[in-house]
């Protein structure tokens, strides 16, 4: 077994860390303060990362996408419209406020970031900066 050589500035430099992050989240950024969270996924290609979120039942007007500092938030609100002709007897779609917050990775372009809503599933597309060429030919005039 590896003998480890602990001191106590190895659990000062954790805290540390750990106190940069809470400070780094964006006020008002605790997700557990909505009222529900929609299914996402990101996949990553050569070209960019995809964040396709479910947003059935969300108006485009109600769903706002942000690049706000290293996070890309997405947040709205789903409307709970009442049937006035009778009573529920089960009811497990979620309604209210929703917000799902994804940490950007360096090497993105924020500038380009896209998002397209069709039926009812939001399509985030965040390009990757492509990689300056070392080498590259100079025409002579």
């Amino acid at each position: 077994m590896a003998k480890l050589h602990w001191s106590p500035w190895m659990a000062l430099s954790e805290i540390r860390a750990e106190a940069e992050g809470i400070a780094l989240e964006p006020a008002g950024m605790k997700e557990a303060a909505y009222a529900w969270q929609p299914v996402a996924d990101v996949m990553e290609t050569a070209e960019d990362f995809r964040v396709v979120l479910e947003l059935p039942g969300v108006a485009r007007e109600d769903v706002s996408v942000e690049a706000r500092g290293r996070f890309l938030v997405v947040e709205g609100r789903r409307a709970f419209e009442k049937d006035a002709c009778g009573v529920y007897q089960i009811l497990e779609r979620s309604y209210g406020p929703f917000c799902r917050r994804f940490a950007l990775p360096k090497g993105v372009s924020r500038a380009e970031i896209t998002a397209v809503m069709k039926d009812g599933v939001l399509e985030i597309v965040v390009p990757k900066v492509r990689p300056e060429r070392l080498r590259r030919r100079i025409p002579i005039n």
